[in-house]
Order: C-alpha cells, then sequence, then structure tokens
C-alpha cells in the first residue's frame, strides 16, 4: 500500500469545528462494548479469595462472574441485593448493642467486609498453638458467626480507615462508573425523543446498564479487590473456633461442594451430639454460668430410618451426671476432664465410634465456649422426640423466617426455649452457618436476613421480569430477518411470562403452609414421589428454554448488526458534542 503525500495542506486557521454527523458501525459497536464492560467487570464486587489462590485463579473467578453478569444479570443483582440486607442486618444489630459502649462503632462497610469473609480463625497464630482440633489452616467468620461473637463481647475491632486502606475503589471511581454507564440510557431516551431508531444492541446494553446501577447502589459501600482478611486473635479463639467449627457445615464428614441448595442433606458434627451439664452441686448453679459437660454422638442411620438417637427422655440410665464435665460418647467412647476409657451402649444400632485426638480436643473446646458465653448456652434446646420434629426444626434453622402459618408446629414446640427452661439431663445445640472454609459469592445460609424465603424468591423473580421487558419494549426493532424479529419477541416475553410464574408459586408458598413444605419437600429431596419428578421434568425443560432464551437475546444483540436500517447510524448533532467513551 503506497501513502501518498497530499499535493496542497490547507493552512487557513479556523474554529470551532463539529464532529461529522452521524455515527459508524465500529463506533457503536466499541461504545457498547465498553459500557457493556463496565457494568459486568467493574460492577462486581466479589468476596475474598481462598488462601492460596493465585492472581489467575482470580481471575478466572471473576471472568466466570462476567459471563454470568451478561447472560444473567439479575443474578448478579440478586447476589448483591442478599449480601446488602444481610450487611444491614448485621450492622443494624451490632449498632444497637453498641449503646452500651463495648462494641466498637460499625458501619455497613464493616457489615459488607465480614459477609465478604474479611474475619478469620488462623490456626498458626501464637493464639491457636497447642494440639490441632481442626484440619483446615484458616477458616473464614461468616455475619451469622460475627452476630454471635457480638453476643459475646468479643467483636472484632477494626477501623474504617483500615478496611478502605485495603479496598482497591472507593467512592469516586463508582461515581465515575455510573456516569459513564448512565449515558447509554440518556443517548437511547434522545434517540428515541426524535424518532430514531434503536439497535437490539443498544436495547440489550441498556437492559445491563440498568441493572449496573441496581448493583453499584447495593455494593456502593462494599470493599472490592480485597485480598487479605484480618486475622482475628486473642485467648479465646480456640474454644470459639471450636464450637463455630462443630455448628458448621465444613465439620460435615460428606460435605457438598456447590454453591446452590448446598444446606440441604448435610449434617454437621453439632447435629450429632447432645450436650449434658455436670451437677449442679460439684459446680457453681447454671445460671452462675459454670456447667459441667458431656457431648454424645448420634447415629446418622438410626435418623434416617426414623430412629431418634437415645436421649435421657427416652431411654432411662443409670449413668450419672458428670461431677467435673466429661465427652461422652453413647455410642463407644467415654473421655473424662482428666481421663478416658471404653465404655459400651446397647442402643438400636450398635456403633463404636472412636473420635480421633483431633476431635476429643475439639470437644474439649467446645465445651469450654458452652462454660464461658452465656450467649452460647442460650442456644441450647430440647433434643427432638422424633423424626417429624427433627425435620420441623432443620426447616427452620434454614427459613427462620418462615410465614406464620408454617411456623406453628403441631407440638407446640418453640424453637425459643433453651437450657434456662428445664431441668432435662441432654441439650440439644441447632447448627448454624457460623464459618466456612471459604468465602462464597452466592448467597447462602451464611448470610443474616430479615425477610421470609418466597418474599426474596419473588423479588429475584421480579428482577428478571424486568429484564425481559426491557427487550420486549423492543418489539417493533427492526432485524435483519422476521424470523429473528419474532425469536426476539418469544425470548423476551418467555422470560416475562417466566418471572411472573415463579413469582405466583413464591407468593402461593408464602401465603399457604401446605405448598411450603410441599416445596421445602423437593429441595429436601429426602422422598422421591411422583408430583416431584414431574416437578423436576418441568423445571429442567423450562430452565433450559429459559437458558436459551437468555443466551439468544445476547447473541442477537451482536448478529444483527449486519444489518441496519440506516437511520440507525443518525445522531442527533449535540450529541455527538458531549464528551463521553
Amino acid at each position: 500500500m503506497e501513502i501518498q503525500r497530499p499535493e496542497f495542506i490547507n493552512t487557513t486557521f479556523v474554529g470551532y469545528v463539529p464532529n461529522p454527523d452521524g455515527r459508524g458501525t465500529l463506533s457503536l459497536l466499541f461504545s457498547c462494548l465498553l459500557t457493556l464492560s463496565l457494568c459486568v467487570w467493574s460492577a462486581i464486587h466479589l468476596d475474598l479469595p481462598p488462601h492460596g489462590e493465585t492472581d489467575i485463579e482470580y481471575t478466572y473467578r471473576y471472568l466466570k462472574w462476567s459471563v454470568l453478569g451478561i447472560f444473567g444479570p439479575e443474578l448478579v443483582i440478586w447476589a448483591a441485593w442478599r449480601q446488602f440486607i444481610s450487611a444491614r442486618a448485621l450492622t443494624k444489630f451490632i449498632q444497637e448493642k453498641s449503646n452500651n459502649g463495648r462494641n466498637p462503632q460499625w458501619t455497613m462497610v464493616h457489615g459488607f467486609y465480614a459477609g465478604m469473609g474479611g474475619f478469620v480463625f488462623d490456626m498458626d497464630t501464637p493464639e491457636m498453638h497447642g494440639p490441632r482440633f481442626i484440619p483446615q489452616r484458616r477458616l473464614h467468620v461468616t455475619p451469622r458467626g460475627i452476630q454471635l461473637l457480638a453476643k459475646c463481647g468479643l467483636l472484632p475491632d477494626i477501623s474504617l480507615e483500615d478496611i478502605k486502606d485495603k479496598s482497591k475503589t472507593d467512592g469516586s471511581g463508582k461515581l465515575i462508573c455510573c456516569f459513564q454507564v448512565s449515558w447509554m440510557v440518556v443517548q437511547a431516551a434522545v434517540r428515541v425523543a426524535v424518532g430514531l431508531p434503536l439497535t437490539p444492541l443498544e436495547t440489550n446494553t441498556i437492559g445491563h446498564v440498568v441493572c449496573a446501577l441496581i448493583n453499584y447502589a447495593l455494593w456502593w459501600y462494599k470493599p472490592r479487590w480485597i485480598k487479605e482478611p484480618t486475622i482475628l486473635r486473642g485467648e479465646w479463639t480456640r474454644a470459639i473456633c471450636a464450637f463455630m467449627y462443630m455448628s458448621s457445615q465444613v465439620s460435615a464428614e460428606h460435605k457438598v461442594n456447590r454453591d446452590v441448595l448446598r444446606d440441604f442433606g448435610v449434617k454437621t458434627e453439632m447435629s450429632g451430639v447432645l450436650y449434658t451439664p455436670g451437677l449442679p452441686g460439684s459446680q457453681e448453679s447454671l445460671d452462675a454460668r459454670a456447667l459441667g459437660t458431656r457431648i454424645a454422638p448420634r447415629s446418622d442411620q438410626e435418623c434416617s430410618e426414623g430412629d431418634i438417637p437415645l436421649t435421657d427422655e427416652s431411654e432411662p440410665s443409670d449413668d450419672p451426671l458428670p461431677a467435673n464435665g466429661r465427652i461422652t460418647m453413647l455410642k463407644g467412647l467415654e473421655l473424662s476432664a482428666q481421663t478416658f476409657h471404653q465404655e459400651e451402649v446397647v442402643s438400636k444400632t450398635v456403633h463404636k465410634t472412636i473420635p480421633s485426638e483431633m476431635r476429643i480436643e475439639r470437644w474439649k473446646l467446645a465445651c469450654k465456649a458452652i462454660e464461658q458465653y452465656p450467649a452460647i448456652r442460650e442456644r441450647l434446646d430440647i433434643p427432638p422426640c422424633d423424626q417429624d420434629e427433627l425435620r420441623y426444626r432443620e426447616a427452620h434453622r434454614l427459613y427462620p423466617e418462615m410465614p406464620d402459618k408454617v411456623s406453628q408446629h403441631p407440638s407446640g414446640h418453640k424453637p425459643s426455649q433453651h437450657v434456662k427452661a428445664s431441668s432435662n439431663k441432654s441439650w440439644w445445640c441447632p447448627s448454624e452457618e457460623l464459618v466456612v472454609e471459604r468465602p462464597r459469592n452466592w448467597p447462602g445460609d451464611d448470610l443474616l436476613r430479615h425477610m421470609q424465603g418466597h418474599l426474596m424468591g419473588i423479588i429475584l423473580w421480579c428482577s428478571s421480569t424486568v429484564y425481559g421487558a426491557v427487550h420486549v419494549a423492543g418489539w417493533n426493532e427492526q432485524f435483519p430477518t422476521s424470523v429473528e424479529s419474532w425469536f426476539w419477541r418469544m425470548s423476551g416475553v418467555y422470560i416475562v411470562f417466566s418471572g411472573l410464574l415463579w413469582s405466583f408459586f413464591n407468593l402461593l408458598g408464602h401465603l399457604s403452609g401446605s405448598v411450603w413444605w410441599f416445596w421445602y419437600g423437593i429441595l429436601e429431596g429426602a422422598e422421591r414421589k411422583r408430583s416431584h419428578i414431574l416437578i423436576y421434568a418441568l423445571c429442567c425443560i423450562g430452565g433450559t428454554l429459559y437458558v436459551i432464551a437468555r443466551v439468544y437475546l445476547v447473541l442477537e444483540a451482536f448478529i444483527s448488526l449486519r444489518a441496519l436500517p440506516a437511520a440507525a447510524y443518525d445522531s442527533p448533532s449535540w450529541v455527538l458534542t458531549v464528551p463521553h467513551l
């Protein structure tokens, strides 16, 4: 290619020269791509990475969430909203307790920092030196765990400035991104006002812009790009960490390595043991907060067969209460605070389990935590009397904000009863996700919430309906072929229909107790019925069509650039003069 020098160069001085009228294909494409990148990459705020994760692995995880932000932006909104209400609930709880002056200042930034795994127990710290009691090197404390620490008077003290110093983005950077993505909406509104057509790519981008602005609003106070957490220190850490570990799913023998529905079918170590106070005469009274202890493991096999493990109420026992505190295994080993020896106990299923030294140490520390902190003792409850009661309590643990019609158990049991309400010899401690092995960006049982599950489901599906409605608004947009036009319309309508349908199902579950328990049975997966199989099949078919519709809307937005009406490249003159990227 030969480069020719112009024969004549105009050297006349001129003043202001406007941009050429109109826009080109590349400028349209690059403008939308830049806006999309800001909507998905810059708007996403991930939690802390697992310990030892490389930069490549962290970037890859960011890319996966960016892809989710392109094809399912309302799912990112759902995650941001759940994290927001958890941070707000934790902040409100701690600020109310801070009235006594014992807790440090706590803001929404602290709430988000706690929710993203900012506080950890590290086994390599001097405070953790001693016999090893958990296999993991680090455990991240969840918002529920931070709430328990606040109740125990052990809230971590970290300043707002220290957290902001860890973050790689501040409010000004987020504000600039919001202005940039908002320009796409302004430009589209001007085009519609003057009668110029919008391209499918612009329509799709506007949908992402709306979602991105919502994400920025929800994650405004959430730190970003933090990789190193705050290590909890103090003599109290060993005992509290042991108790939190036993109460969380990380202690389960059979873990579920997934983010969705991970709470079902996972039995924590705490769910398999019973706690027994010591003799009142040998130590201080219960109200004086000094308890001897016994923790007895229960058999999962018995539970699965409908037989609740033996308790002091279901099977008389001559075994006296411990005088100095001990941990007793009903199925094999008895451990005293000073010595341990073998002891066989006859039950419906003979199952001998000899705990490891690590488990023995963990149980000792957990008992110490129960003895020391009244907030932990208040968690103790009456042991379940039958399989239905056990199922009810598990449902109440997963959905504590269940509707009133569902929470009224036929037996009249109230989950708020605890150890001070009775003189039972054995007590049951409900499980709760207090620590996790790694932070999980998808919302789960580790986050706090103040709204019932089905109402949160309605909000999720309503956001999906809004996203579909944005694309349905482009009903009369011109496409290269009529087939593409009708596929675009059907995809948008199907997304709106799916959102409304599932919102109705969630509302029905909120209003009807029988429907609520039906859906819980499906999620629980404990029993396979024909109706459940039919629901699974319909969800599989409907979900596949939903994914196809979402993918088509994104792909068609780019494919349609091959043939657009000429008016799509016209632009109002003043729009071109506004500085933007």
